[in-house]
């Protein structure tokens, strides 16, 4: 077992921006894949007890994608910041974007552990 020199990026979008921001993500040297799962979730705006005029019963959770990605660290900032760019459109709920350090990584079926659990080797220069 060998650590893993991996980064993750997990990032929460508008659902209408996923297409730009999979396009732009698949233009990257060495893309390494995405998951993509519809998440609810609400933030600082919506984390209050009801006030006056506003209906309790509403439901304040609202619909988001997430994306995960695991890369190497040098790619982290670019692909932080191709996201940021593709999923930008100025307006509140635009999302966020979260990276750190992976500890492990294993392939179940090869056995792999660390960055050959994850990725193909990197391109030759």
């Amino acid at each position: 077992m060998e650590p893993s020199p991996l980064h993750y990026v997990v990032a929460f979008i508008q659902p209408f921006q996923l297409d730009a921001v999979v396009d732009a993500i698949r233009q990257l040297p060495n893309f390494p894949g995405m998951s993509v799962s519809e998440v609810r979730g609400f933030g600082s705006r919506a984390a209050h007890p009801p006030r006056v005029g506003e209906l309790a019963e509403v439901d304040p959770f609202k619909l988001k994608v997430r994306i995960e990605i695991f890369c190497r660290p040098a790619e982290l900032v670019v692909i932080v910041e191709t996201i940021r760019q593709a999923a930008h459109t100025g307006n509140p709920g635009d999302g966020k974007i979260f990276a750190g350090p992976v500890s492990l990584a294993h392939r179940v079926r090869t056995g792999e552990w660390g960055e050959g659990a994850v990725l193909r080797p990197a391109a030759k220069a």
